[in-house]
């Protein structure tokens, strides 16, 4: 990186390095899934191997 690149944006593409390297690796552990009705999502929750803890929001898709 530059010298004077901005932290944030540091964070933020370490973060997606992070990301890429958990691609193809399978979790060790991964909690139950959470549905919130409310807006419609559902929480997914991994650890993986090396200690790390993932967490995201999938949007449900609903029929009409």
């Amino acid at each position: 990186m530059w010298p004077g690149f901005d932290p944030r944006l540091r964070r933020e593409f370490e973060i997606i390095r992070q990301m890429v390297s958990l691609r193809y690796q399978k979790p060790t552990r991964e909690w139950p899934l959470i549905v919130e009705h409310r807006y419609d999502e559902l929480l997914v929750v991994r650890e993986w191997p090396d200690g790390t803890v993932t967490a995201y929001l999938q949007e449900l898709k609903t029929k009409n």
